[in-house]
């Protein structure tokens, strides 16, 4: 039996049967190439792309390409590219299977995938019957995933825009009451800047009682120094509150306006390097790989078959 596998005994083997191994490779590659033509395997066809995520921030420590890797392959995504070209029709899946989803979700998987290269981008493939259709699927995907991330990056604003006019009005608020608190004081004491009036009162009176002018000028000024003096640190004290006040209310009204400016703007969230277009050749089957393969397993099968018969004649005799 040791002599059997012997190299010579093994080329002699093949030799012997050479005719029937020739016959069988012939009708292999003949049936391999008939039942790999499209009448039997639908060929299909691919377009890809390749994008690089903008106008984008992180939000963990993932890169921005992880992240839109993360939401091309969100179920979201999926499902509105399934149902905007009806995929369970073209893939010719039942919607009353028990589980259609699931069927549904792998036969996408097969035909349609997004990956980060080494460069960073995300390169997106499907594959279709249609070339023009498969290069409609990446185009509409990247469109998904722009009309994806714009949306939530507008709720996001508005949900900020409306934080930041609460805030607003209650400064509004704060700004009225502190204006009524001094309202009083400047019907009453005429008091309107306390530091500016407080300089030209002192520079008045001074003035007024070197030049020797009349008691009722130096009687109005004393009046409106007694004011000063009386009510001008309260006048005082709310004057900086509401300069602060305003001041806080015209930030929070700027980033109002900013905030509102994202919720209106319609920006994009790609950069395309490189557009889909409808192939001109298949990419699927592979119809050599196929012939090569069965080949090779057809012809190691009958080998096996031969050297199996080939034994036990030897064993026999």
């Amino acid at each position: 039996m040791r002599s059997f596998f012997d190299n010579q005994n093994l080329l002699a083997i093949v030799w012997k049967w050479k005719l029937h191994l020739l016959i069988v490779g012939v009708v292999t590659i003949l049936a391999a190439a008939v039942f790999s033509s499209p009448l039997f395997i639908q060929p299909l066809f691919q377009s890809q792309a390749r994008v690089y995520p903008t106008n984008t921030n992180t939000f963990s420590e993932e890169s921005e390409s992880e992240q839109m890797l993360e939401m091309l392959n969100s179920s979201d995504l999926k499902w509105q590219l399934i149902d905007a070209f009806d995929l369970t029709s073209r893939f010719d899946i039942s919607t009353a299977e028990r589980f259609y989803r699931t069927k549904i979700m792998e036969e996408y998987n097969d035909r349609i995938s997004c990956k980060k290269t080494e460069y960073e981008s995300i390169e997106i493939k499907a594959l279709d019957a249609e070339p023009v259709v498969a290069s409609a699927m990446v185009d509409s995907l990247i469109h998904f995933y722009n009309r994806k991330i714009l949306t939530l990056h507008q709720e996001k604003a508005r949900e900020n825009a409306a934080t930041i006019l609460k805030q607003l009005k209650r400064k509004r608020i704060a700004i009225e009451e502190v204006s009524e608190k001094m309202e009083p004081l400047r019907k009453e004491y005429g008091l309107l800047d306390y530091e500016i009036q407080a300089a030209q009162v002192t520079q008045g009176y001074l003035l007024a009682l070197a030049e020797g002018a009349s008691s009722r000028s130096v009687a109005d000024i004393k009046e409106l120094k007694a004011n000063l003096e009386e009510q001008g640190g309260g006048f005082f004290l709310l004057q900086k509150e509401l300069a602060g006040l305003e001041a806080q209310r015209d930030t929070l009204a700027n980033r109002y306006d900013n905030a509102l400016i994202e919720a209106e703007k319609n920006s994009t969230y790609t950069m395309v390097i490189e557009k889909p277009f409808p192939a001109d050749k298949k990419a699927y089957p592979i119809r050599w790989l196929i012939v090569l393969f069965c080949l090779l397993a057809v012809e190691a099968l009958a080998l096996l078959t031969i050297f199996c018969v080939e034994g036990i004649q030897l064993s026999s005799r």
